[in-house]
């Protein structure tokens, strides 16, 4: 029997994030791609559903909290997981919270991460 693949998007304007988050990902057996803006996020996400959104509220141009409300408006993703990060929390509103599943904090710890990323699947494999 073929392994059930999960794949993840990735938006965060700063490299290291993402590369930090794809080995995080990767490690709990993810497809990755990455997007270092919410213009180029939305793009993919016009073109592609992932299982799992990684998303950073401060970025220049659409900041995450716009990606975040035009994904919750697109019933095309309404099964996609949204973990937003972000190092300001004054960052995190009720508005924020709503609307993710999940809100993390810089400095992320990555073995924790990946567990963590990893354990979702199980969420992905109880979606009909």
């Amino acid at each position: 029997m073929a392994e059930k693949m999960y794949s993840a998007l990735v938006i965060d304007d700063n490299f290291y994030n993402r590369d930090i988050f794809r080995f995080a990902l990767e490690d709990a057996q993810y497809t990755v791609t990455d997007a270092e803006n919410g213009y180029d996020g939305l793009n993919l996400l016009d073109k592609q559903t992932y299982n799992l959104l990684v998303l950073d509220l401060q970025m220049p141009g659409i900041n995450g909290l716009e990606v975040l409300k035009l994904v919750r408006e697109n019933p095309r993703h309404k099964d996609m997981r949204i973990i937003v990060i972000t190092a300001n929390g004054h960052l995190a509103t009720n508005e924020v919270d709503v609307l993710t599943d999940h809100l993390m904090f810089k400095p992320i710890d990555v073995v924790g991460f990946s567990h963590f990323v990893s354990r979702l699947k199980r969420v992905f494999d109880a979606q009909p």
